[in-house]
């Protein structure tokens, strides 16, 4: 198992890095810097001995048109070629080999710049895979400007390339008018033609031919994969304003509904109560929870119902030292949390129960306030409100952002629509007789809340959301133990959306609604809202393009803005929000990474076993057996 996530985290590092090489490749392919002109001494050549060198090529259009010149005169030329153009040409360069003309490199982008190392590379690159050869004659000799830059006069161009000494005649490539030249200086009586050196192309070798293809795949296909990568980044941003909309849109309605609600509100409902708490290695902080559910002020009957799922840390031992009333230990070999929620459930005595995890701690009138929607006899489940009691430290914060900004305002939106897919194990509550229709907890999964919430729905049953159920959970401390957490949770939850993907050809809310909206948002969107950020380090550092990071900036602060109000529909303070911009350029990538990962780890079909995460015991070190919050 340890080495997976490794094996997972270089792939998507590969992955990225590739993707970023491709577009920059282009990027720089795309520019043509401004070509350098040459004038200097004629090479040594016998008189009346001229050498007609080819700049710039090849040219789709005047490439061929001075090989028949050239092929008509039977006389061979010299072509320099440019590493872009071999590319954007292979089947002409392939034409110039062919006729027997020799071939050589003046660059890579354009010519005269194979000065450049790197250029240099690029540019036989491209030749060896256009040709499968290493040129031999690099850059150009002095030679005798034709001066077709600069005039357009053919008798005047040809007269100043005719020199009777011999010597090495520049013409370039990317116009008719090298052609025109080159067709009246073959005409030139008394005049022989030869090519710049008697130094031929050898051989390419394994490398050269590797690297040829991938960047020249690059170069082609850069375009292409820039228009992904935009199609990407347009989908990325209009899901995330689809979901911010969503998000305070309803959420804000469902609180005015609630509201309404408030003014005359119904029959306060109190049916008797068994918690179940399963705990596995909890004794840091089982004391505390179980305090702080025997301290409820619910107007009926409440039974505790430990279940020590094997723990080595002495969890029972601490749960049974309370000596509180009301309270029952069972303890059973390790069986996995499934087994113990399912031990305790059939211990139970009530047909409400309430689920919750042993480093939870529930306020005074939490379990009131969650079994307030089971006076509906059509509910079968409902989910409270999971808060981050220990907020310390960036990392805490972020995970409270997490939670209020996300978390809740999903559920908010899923309420909304009946079709909330996870009850958390947090702070949950099930109808024992929908938990007996599906047939208790399944194990299926390493998210057993969310199959089993799944599950209830399709069943029939409708799930609710009571946000001022509160309960105050431990978040991880370190960045390990938060990863291992999210990657079970990320995993599990697409376990539980293959599992329950019948539900897509159903008529319930599950499948119209809410395995919909876990594909797009907790699915598709983490993998393209990568994009945009790799777009920005594109845009800004490669592309020279700083409006990428300005549009970046903005949409920024339009989801502070709404995280900020989701702190307010949550009664919240405002403080925390200063770390928001940053939990967006970092945190925000980790929880990408766990997406992407999680579904690599799905499609290669790898077992993933349940991963815990250390305790610190900060829940339980709360004065008075409650958190406070700052």
């Amino acid at each position: 198992m340890n080495r997976t996530p490794r094996v997972h985290w270089i792939s998507i590092l590969l992955g990225l890095l590739v993707l970023m090489s491709v577009v920059s490749f282009h990027a720089y392919t795309a520019v043509r810097p401004e070509p350098v002109r040459h004038v200097g001494a004629v090479r040594e050549l016998p008189e009346h001995t001229l050498a007609l060198a080819f700049h710039g090529g090849p040219d789709p259009k005047w490439t061929p048109r001075a090989l028949d010149v050239l092929r008509d005169a039977g006389i061979k030329a010299t072509f320099f070629v440019t590493g872009t153009q071999v590319t954007r040409n292979p089947e002409v360069t392939r034409r110039i080999v062919a006729d027997g003309h020799q071939i050589g490199i003046d660059g890579f982008r354009a010519e005269g710049d194979h000065t450049n190392p790197l250029n240099l590379e690029f540019a036989q690159a491209a030749l060896a895979d256009a040709l499968g050869v290493h040129a031999r004659l690099v850059g150009a000799p002095a030679e005798v400007d034709s001066g077709d830059r600069d005039f357009q006069d053919i008798g005047t161009l040809v007269r100043m390339s005719l020199r009777e000494k011999g010597g090495v005649v520049r013409l370039h490539d990317d116009g008719s008018i090298g052609a025109d030249i080159a067709r009246e200086l073959v005409k030139a009586p008394g005049y022989r033609f030869v090519t710049v050196t008697g130094d031929q192309a050898v051989e390419a070798g394994a490398a050269e031919r590797f690297t040829g293809t991938v960047t020249t795949w690059s170069q082609r296909n850069g375009g292409v994969v820039l228009v992904l990568l935009g199609t990407a980044i347009a989908i990325a941003a209009l899901l995330g304003i689809l979901r911010t909309l969503m998000q305070l849109g309803l959420a804000h309605t469902d609180r005015r509904l609630r509201r309404e609600s408030e003014q005359a509100p119904p029959p306060w409902f109190a049916p008797p109560v068994s918690v179940v708490v399963p705990a596995y290695n909890e004794a840091l902080n089982i004391a505390a929870t179980v305090r702080s559910i025997a301290a409820n002020n619910h107007l009926a009957d409440v039974e505790v119902i430990v279940v020590d799922d094997g723990s080595t840390d002495g969890t029972a031992d601490r749960a049974e030292e309370l000596d509180l009333p009301g309270v029952t230990v069972i303890r059973q070999a390790n069986q996995g949390k499934p087994a113990a929620l399912n031990a305790g459930i059939r211990r139970a005595k009530h047909d409400v129960l309430v689920l919750l995890d042993g480093d939870t701690i529930f306020e005074p009138d939490t379990i009131g306030q969650l079994v307030q929607p089971f006076a509906d006899n059509g509910v079968g489940a409902v989910s409270g409100n999971a808060k981050v009691g220990n907020r310390q430290g960036v990392l805490g914060r972020w995970q409270h952002l997490e939670y209020c900004a996300g978390s809740n305002l999903d559920r908010q939106i899923l309420h909304a629509l009946r079709c909330i897919p996870t009850v958390p194990g947090a702070v949950g509550a099930f109808r024992k007789a929908a938990i007996t229709d599906v047939g208790g907890v399944s194990d299926a999964t390493l998210a057993e809340d969310t199959d089993l919430t799944m599950a209830v729905t399709r069943a029939g049953w409708r799930v609710a959301y009571r946000p001022q159920a509160k309960a105050w959970t431990e978040a991880p401390v370190t960045v390990p133990s938060l990863f291992r957490q999210r990657y079970r949770w990320s995993y599990g939850t697409f376990q539980a959306m293959w599992k329950h993907r019948g539900a897509l050809v159903e008529r319930g809310p599950m499948g119209r609604f809410g395995l919909i909206y876990l594909v797009v948002f907790h699915l598709l969107l983490p993998l393209l809202a990568p994009m945009m950020d790799l777009y920005v380090v594109y845009g800004f550092l490669v592309a020279d393009a700083p409006l990428a990071a300005v549009v970046w900036t903005v949409f920024l602060l339009l989801q502070t803005a709404s995280a900020g109000y989701a702190l307010r529909l949550d009664g919240e303070s405002l403080k925390p929000l200063w770390a928001y911009p940053l939990q967006q350029i970092v945190y925000r990538q980790l929880m990408y990474a766990v997406v992407i990962q999680s579904l690599i780890t799905a499609v290669h079909g790898t077992q993933l076993r349940w991963m815990s995460v250390r305790r610190t015991g900060r829940l339980a070190d709360a004065p008075g057996g409650t958190v406070h919050v700052t």
